[in-house]
């Protein structure tokens, strides 16, 4: 029982309240006991006035007479004074005039006689035997004042316990709601005082708490994606640099194999001129493969920035085109272009001219003689939209997602004799995207389409 009253607030408070009630009630009863006597005024002003001229009359009366006279007279004072006060006459040399206290009773005066020489003190005082009566009053009244007293206590207690304590248990639910990190809740309790403020304060902490969590959540989910994320770049880097080590070994193999065979003439290898040729081109693919690494380590450095200029793209499409047009000519391909005039774009104009030189070459590079290749270029809802379609080739729908790999060649070109160091593709992704721009290959009924949206 005991444990069960500290454990609960309700009851401790309904126990503290009751054990007060009733020590504060007990407390005004004794109080009203002591002190009720005192509460009458006992103002003798009225008597100390009237009192000598009484005295002088009785003076010229016999002791029998005065009796029937003070009887008539006292009896009247008493009554006005609603029996406050008590009639006192004694010998002026009795012992009893020692128990009063001048300053609770009426002036004394001295009387005496016709027919005795004896002198007399006479003077009102307090009715104790009045005061006495409350007191007594009081007392017979403990058993109902104390039912009262149990009563008022118990049901005072009750209500201001259920006032206190029903808002704390309000609050005492949230919070533990708060605990187990639910912030749902609102603690609804509609005061204005300090425990109204501490259930705003709630809300208000549950409710910024919520905002905290959330965004702890977000950047708990963002920092994984980041960490996931850099784990897959680093996955790529391996494998970036893992793939250009066994792309630049091949050729530096190829070159080392061909000049230890003319150094050392053996067979073949005796007409020099013409392995120094191949040579040559090797070392040339080797070259390239070399510039276009740099061109990827320069763009993938956190650091780099564009110097995005707005320029007119179909101006500079027309010159890629009569830079490639020779390359047209040898592979007999018909181009076929639909650029609209003045499409501006905002970006670095030197990368995309990159973009579009390798677009270009892949589309002449990997088309048979004799088919088509459909350029256009056209502006809509302020977006531009670039499309390279070479006819006569398909790539299998398996490659279209590796396409923008590093080093990822299509097996139909992997025996080099286009030249390709399979980085084009990459670079240009990787250009794009610095542009926020979009890039997608599909196969066509006829062909291959590339399409590019700025």
């Amino acid at each position: 029982m005991i444990k069960r009253i500290r454990s609960s607030l309700s009851a401790k408070v309904f126990m503290i309240t009751a054990v007060l009630m009733a020590v504060c009630c007990s407390i005004t009863y004794f109080c009203i006991t002591q002190f009720a006597p005192y509460i009458y005024t006992h103002d003798f002003s009225a008597i100390d006035e009237e009192l000598p001229f009484l005295v002088e009359e009785l003076s010229h009366y016999t002791k029998e007479e005065v009796l029937l006279i003070l009887e008539d007279y006292t009896g009247r004072i008493i009554e006005e004074n609603d029996n406050e006060f008590v009639f006192n006459i004694f010998q002026s040399d009795s012992e009893e005039l020692r128990q009063f206290n001048k300053n609770d009773t009426s002036r004394w005066c001295q009387l005496t006689f016709v027919d005795s020489p004896e002198e007399y003190i006479v003077f009102f005082s307090k009715n104790t035997e009045k005061e006495s009566q409350v007191v007594e009053a009081l007392q017979k009244a403990i058993p109902v004042l104390s039912v009262v007293i149990i009563a008022v206590s118990i049901v005072a207690a009750f209500f201001y316990t259920i006032y206190m304590t029903m808002p704390i248990k309000r609050i005492s639910k949230i919070s533990k709601q708060m605990a187990t990190l639910d912030f749902s809740g609102l603690c609804t309790v509609q005061r204005i005082d300090e425990i109204g403020i501490l259930a705003d304060s709630l809300n208000d902490l549950s409710g910024k708490l919520s905002s905290a969590l959330s965004e702890l959540q977000s950047a708990n989910k963002q920092l994984q994606a980041d960490i996931d994320k850099e784990r897959e770049l680093e996955r790529q880097r391996m494998d970036f640099f893992s793939a250009a080590s066994h792309e630049l070994k091949t050729p530096i193999t190829i070159i080392k194999g061909q000049l230890q065979g003319m150094l050392y003439q053996v067979g073949r290898y005796k007409d020099r001129e013409t392995y120094i040729a191949e040579s040559l081109a090797v070392t040339n693919t080797l070259e390239k493969m070399v510039q276009e690494l740099l061109t990827i380590s320069r763009l993938d450095t956190m650091d780099y920035v564009c110097n995005k200029n707005e320029f007119d793209l179909s101006s500079l499409i027309n010159e890629c085109l009569s830079a490639h047009e020779d390359l047209f000519m040898q592979r007999e391909l018909t181009v076929e272009i639909f650029i609209s005039p003045m499409v501006f774009v905002l970006g670095d104009m030197r990368l995309l001219q990159k973009v579009l030189d390798n677009l270009l070459g892949n589309a002449v590079t990997y088309s048979p003689a004799g088919n088509h290749i459909f350029i256009k270029l056209w502006q809509n809802d302020n977006k531009a939209k670039l499309t390279i379609e070479n006819t006569g080739v398909h790539i299998p729908d398996g490659d279209i997602p590796k396409l923008f790999e590093a080093f990822y060649r299509v097996d139909q070109s992997r025996n080099r004799q286009t030249g390709g160091t399979g980085l084009g593709l990459y670079i240009v992704k990787t250009i794009l995207d610095l542009h926020g721009a979009e890039i997608k290959i599909e196969n066509t009924g006829k062909g291959v389409i590339v399409s590019v949206q700025f």
